[in-house]
């Protein structure tokens, strides 16, 4: 549509120079300048029949197209949606068939890992019975073994126990034989009589056992006192008065060694009361005719000197280095 519309503005114009003035007194050029405001109107008349003609035409165009858009677009539409369809079905049909292969193959492998952890399980379930048996066998014949062992032990010391006091044991199973054979007959008098005998037996039994406890029981006093004496003795004996005059026993250790160059070393180790006597001590021990220890004093000192050596602390691999040299010492 046709219309018409006025434009007002405001223009500003500005302006500057210079003037020259002729000769006077100073003489020179003279400047200028400045802004001049204009009020502009103008009246526009818009023709635009043209325009919407061809408009006109454009819609009808415009119109026929959008038509062929909407066409072609559902035909591509249902065309993507077909094309989607078949590639969507051939994903999937082609990923189940991937997973039933590998699902297959899978199956293939556990089953035959499976097959061999079965065959080596029989295998080893039939060694384990194998091993059973055996085990079964040795044990049975080990306790047949261990059994005849203590039954003989048990008789050897049932005999034994027998022969150190046979006449008790006789005794007692001549007095067994004679209860079962008056118990087991029907004689009341029989009985009354075995009762009688069984009391005053008893009781000189009681007797007897009293008399071997006394006895007993003086043999461990006498003993008692025995060594009582004895230490009383030893400490006597071992007192030594300060004004008075005798012999004096001190402990005294003698090593001789033969070295490597034929030579021996000869050293005595006494307390410090003998220091000034050391070399008549080595002189002395050295020319002493030694005995031979009895069986008793090698016991002795053995014991003792084991008694010693477990003192030692062997905690530590040096001690038990040490111990297990001074055992080879005594030994040879």
């Amino acid at each position: 549509m046709s219309y018409s519309r006025q434009v007002h503005k405001t223009i500003a114009v500005h302006y500057s120079g210079s003037v020259s003035y002729g000769p006077s007194q100073n003489g020179g050029t003279a400047h200028y300048s400045g802004t001049v405001y204009e009020d502009v109107i103008v009246n526009v008349n818009v023709d635009t029949n043209p325009f919407d003609v061809s408009s006109s035409h454009c819609r009808n165009t415009v119109d026929g197209l959008t038509a062929s858009v909407a066409a072609t677009e559902a035909a591509q539409v249902a065309s993507i949606k077909n094309n989607s369809r078949r590639v969507g079905k051939t994903l999937i049909d082609g990923f189940f068939k991937t997973v039933r292969s590998e699902i297959s193959q899978q199956i293939n492998e556990l089953k035959n890992i499976a097959d061999a952890t079965l065959l080596k399980l029989q295998a080893d379930a039939r060694r384990c019975g194998d091993m059973q048996r055996q085990m079964e066998v040795d044990y049975n014949r080990k306790c047949e073994q261990y059994m005849r062992i203590f039954n003989e032990l048990d008789n050897e010391l049932r005999n034994r126990i027998q022969s150190i006091d046979q006449p008790t044991f006789a005794f007692r199973s001549d007095a067994d034989t004679l209860n079962s054979r008056l118990t087991g007959s029907d004689m009341v008098p029989t009985v009354s009589v075995a009762g009688g005998e069984n009391a005053r037996l008893g009781a000189q039994l009681s007797a007897s056992l009293n008399k071997q406890r006394a006895h007993d029981t003086l043999g461990k006093a006498r003993q008692f006192l025995m060594v009582n004496k004895r230490t009383n003795y030893t400490i006597n004996s071992s007192i030594v008065d300060s004004d008075s005059q005798g012999t004096l026993f001190l402990p005294v250790c003698y090593v001789e060694a033969a070295l490597p160059d034929g030579t021996h070393s000869r050293s005595v180790h006494a307390p410090n009361t003998l220091n000034d006597m050391n070399s008549q001590l080595c002189e002395s021990l050295r020319s002493e005719q030694w005995s031979v220890p009895t069986g008793e004093d090698r016991e002795l000192i053995r014991r003792y000197f084991n008694e010693q050596v477990s003192s030692i602390n062997s905690d530590n691999k040096h001690g038990e280095r040490v111990r297990e040299q001074i055992i080879h010492l005594f030994n040879n």
